[in-house]
């Protein structure tokens, strides 16, 4: 009997269809039978720890056993660094699975597990040199000004298109930005804890964006201290520890961050001390214990 398993195929490089119609190629010219597959769009393979489709398609490897090959369609698909395709090969082999490739040569001949070894090296070298770009890049448009990252509360992310060309910005939240501003105003008073102003900012109708995976919801009182703390709103940016004028407009004049921080550091302190030494006898002891076929 003989099973096969189409492993992690990603939207990187080449689309996921055409990964999974080339797996399914292979399988066909080897005489197998797909039995499952193992899909994760968008997901990096840098470490196995963030693959989070693979690892169960692992532990099936390991307790049912019901798996002969697995076929990806290139070897950076299973790993990019050279221990955990190490670690991996080694508990595949142990198990006596076969990973074959769709599109390399990397079969259990010694010529094959030689391009094995070159292939997971220049993988490793390729993801690393990729995240080096990727920084420097990201570096760059701080300095310039450009958010690097998704635009907090009280302002949106924009995508627009000129001559061919797609340009990301950042503007005001109309709806939110003005609950946020009041936000900072409110609590610059001295009057509201961060619990009290949570209640009035969710009874005025202040909620987190919503996004694909998660619905709008009551902004909490941690995100709530975290936003206080957040300098983006005065107008800048910050990257790798290093603060750059944003190009983006900014919502909270200087005097008022100013006197927020006053009122929001003591209240912080107070929290975190709540959440990590304020358990009783009693909540201590209230939370204590407890693609596949065959031929």
């Amino acid at each position: 009997m003989t099973r096969t398993l189409p492993s992690p195929i990603d939207p990187e490089g080449i689309s996921i269809p055409a990964q999974r119609v080339a797996c399914q190629k292979k399988a066909e010219q080897l005489g197998l039978t797909v039995i499952d597959e193992c899909v994760e769009p968008g997901k990096s393979g840098t470490t196995m720890a963030n693959r989070i489709s693979f690892q169960p398609m692992l532990e099936r490897v390991r307790h049912l056993k019901d798996i002969d090959y697995i076929i990806v369609h290139k070897l950076s698909r299973l790993s990019r660094n050279r221990y955990d395709d190490a670690v991996v090969m080694a508990d595949l082999r142990k198990r006596g699975v076969t990973l074959i490739s769709a599109s390399e040569s990397i079969d259990e001949t010694p010529v094959g597990q030689l391009m094995h070894g070159i292939l997971a090296a220049f993988n490793e070298y390729r993801s690393r040199e990729d995240g080096a770009d990727i920084t420097y890049k990201m570096g760059e448009k701080a300095k310039k000004g450009g958010t690097v990252s998704r635009a907090p509360l009280g302002y949106t992310n924009s995508i627009d298109r000129f001559e061919g060309r797609e340009i990301r910005a950042v503007e005001i939240d109309e709806a939110r930005a003005p609950l946020v501003k009041l936000a900072f105003e409110l609590y610059a008073t001295g009057d509201y804890t961060l619990a009290d102003l949570a209640d009035e900012l969710g009874d005025r109708g202040l909620f987190s964006r919503p996004t694909a995976r998660r619905p709008s919801q009551a902004v909490s009182v941690s995100k709530i201290a975290q936003m206080f703390r957040n300098r983006y709103y005065l107008g800048y940016v910050t990257y790798k520890g290093q603060e750059y004028d944003g190009r983006h407009e900014a919502i909270v004049d200087d005097e008022t961050f100013a006197q927020v921080q006053t009122f929001a550091a003591p209240a912080c302190r107070s929290t975190a001390w709540s959440r990590t030494g304020g358990l009783t006898a009693k909540s201590i002891a209230s939370i204590s214990p407890p693609v596949l076929g065959s031929t």
